[in-house]
């Protein structure tokens, strides 16, 4: 599946506030975006589970709901657990073009936000399509957010097992690789 972004989605994850970019560096962003976008393996994962009791588990892995997450889901009886990626073989592109330039640096990682924001965007769509008549989701929450801990994720992705499908894993500081990909709880509403 191909992923497609323009130079506004890009000078926004560059913090330009809504500024157009210069001519040259209209062109450095659009060379960068296209040997980018060479690069992009996107890869993703999604399962539906219930919460029970104020947590989501499977196995010995568990999610608890609490704090801001149980707010956030409040009145949801289901979530999809999510995790998508771009790829590791933008990481390599990242590490090449940012030894160049500091410009090309915060090129690349604006480049990369905006590809992996518009992957999980696409990925929501795939799974509203899958969803029943009168299911809605609720924006994507993810650990780190709020209280919602980042050690999360290490329950997350196994409940998904994104090792092996998808590629992606966790350090042990709890960075994901590649380190243009997303975990994440949505809540499922019914009407």
């Amino acid at each position: 599946m191909e992923i497609t972004i323009d130079m506004k989605e890009i000078t926004r994850f560059m913090r330009m506030g809504g500024r157009a970019p210069d001519t040259a560096l209209a062109v450095r962003i659009e060379a960068l975006r296209d040997e980018a976008l060479g690069m992009v393996r996107p890869a993703r994962v999604w399962r539906r589970f219930p919460i029970e009791n104020g947590v989501i588990a499977t196995g010995e892995c568990r999610l608890d709901v609490v704090g801001e997450l149980a707010r956030h889901l409040d009145g949801c009886r289901e979530v999809y657990l999510v995790c998508g990626t771009i790829g590791a073989l933008f990481d390599a592109f990242q590490r090449r073009v940012s030894v160049r330039s500091g410009a090309d640096a915060l090129i690349a990682q604006a480049i990369g936000a905006a590809l992996i924001e518009k992957w999980m965007d696409m990925t929501g769509d795939a799974i509203l399509a899958e969803m029943a008549p009168g299911e809605s989701l609720r924006r994507r929450y993810s650990p780190g957010y709020g209280d919602f801990p980042l050690e999360a994720q290490r329950d997350l992705l196994a409940m998904l097992d994104a090792s092996r499908k998808v590629g992606v894993s966790l350090t042990d500081t709890l960075l994901m690789v590649p380190s243009k990909s997303v975990s994440a709880v949505l809540g499922i509403d019914r009407k």
